[in-house]
C-alpha cells in the first residue's frame, strides 16, 4: 500500500472515530432527558435536566461541525424542493394517529399515568399545556429534525452503506428515548405500536431529509405528526 494511500485510509478512519463520538455524545442527550422526568418523576429537576439536554442537543452538533470537522456552516435550504411530499405525508400521518386514536385509543391507554407525568411540571394547567405544544410543535421539532435528521443521520451515514440501512438505524436511535415514555403510559401492546409507529414516522422524517437534503422539509411532516399526537394529549388532559 502507498504512502498515499496509507494516509487516506488513516484520515478516512479518523473521520469516522470522531463521528462515531460525536453521535454517542448526542445521542444519549433525550434518553437521560426522559428518564429523568418520565422514570424517576424528579420535577423541578427533571426540568433543569430538559432544559440542559436541549441545549446541549443544539450546541454541540453545531460546535462539532463547525469546530471539531471543521465544515461550513449552513441552514439547510430545500434546494431540491419537497414540500408536497413532506406535507402529503404528514397529512397522512396525521390521519393514521387520529384512526388509530380513535379505534384503539381507549384499549390501550392510561389517562391517569399521563396526568400523573404531566401533573409535577405543571401540564395540566391549559395554558401551560398549550404553550409546551407550541414549543413541542415549533421549536423541539425543529431541534428534532436538525438533531436526528441532519446530524446522526449524517453521521450514520459515514458508518451504514444504502439511503435505506441509514434511515431505518437513525430512525431507531430517534425511537429509543420516545419507547421509554410511551411504556410509562401505554400498555405493553400500546407501547408497542406506538413505538413502531414512532420508528416508521422517523423513517419518513429520515428519508426526506436524505431525499432533498433539507431539515424544514422534514419538519414539515414531523410537525403534522405533533399536532395529531397533541391533540390526542390534548383531550385526554384537558378535554375539547
Amino acid at each position: 500500500m502507498s504512502s498515499e494511500a496509507t494516509l487516506q485510509k488513516n484520515a478516512g478512519n479518523s473521520a469516522r472515530n470522531t463521528a462515531l463520538l460525536g453521535l454517542i455524545l448526542v445521542s444519549v442527550a433525550p434518553s437521560i432527558s426522559v428518564t429523568t422526568g418520565f422514570v424517576f418523576k424528579a420535577g423541578i429537576l427533571s426540568v433543569f435536566v430538559f432544559v440542559f439536554t436541549k441545549i446541549w442537543m443544539f450546541g454541540l452538533p453545531g460546535f462539532w461541525h463547525l469546530k471539531i470537522e471543521k465544515q461550513p456552516f449552513s441552514w439547510s435550504p430545500a434546494k431540491k424542493g419537497g414540500w408536497g411530499m413532506s406535507l402529503m405525508l404528514g397529512v397522512g400521518m396525521m390521519f393514521v394517529v387520529w384512526l388509530a386514536y380513535f379505534l384503539l385509543g381507549e384499549q390501550m391507554l392510561q389517562p391517569e399515568a399521563l396526568k400523573s407525568i404531566l401533573d409535577p411540571v405543571g401540564l395540566t394547567v391549559p395554558w401551560k399545556l398549550a404553550a409546551a405544544i407550541v414549543f413541542w410543535v415549533f421549536i423541539n421539532s425543529v431541534l428534532e429534525e436538525y438533531v436526528f435528521r441532519w446530524f446522526i443521520t449524517s453521521k450514520v451515514e459515514q458508518f451504514v452503506d444504502g439511503k435505506w440501512r441509514s434511515t431505518f438505524v437513525s430512525s431507531a436511535i430517534f425511537t429509543f428515548h420516545h419507547s421509554i415514555a410511551l411504556m410509562l403510559f401505554l400498555d405493553p401492546l400500546g407501547a408497542f405500536i406506538a413505538s413502531l409507529g414512532v420508528f416508521i414516522g422517523g423513517s419518513i422524517f429520515s428519508w426526506l431529509y436524505l431525499e432533498y437534503r433539507s431539515i424544514w422539509v422534514a419538519w414539515v411532516a414531523h410537525a403534522c405528526a405533533d399536532v395529531a399526537i397533541f391533540a390526542i394529549a390534548w383531550d385526554i388532559v384537558i378535554g375539547f
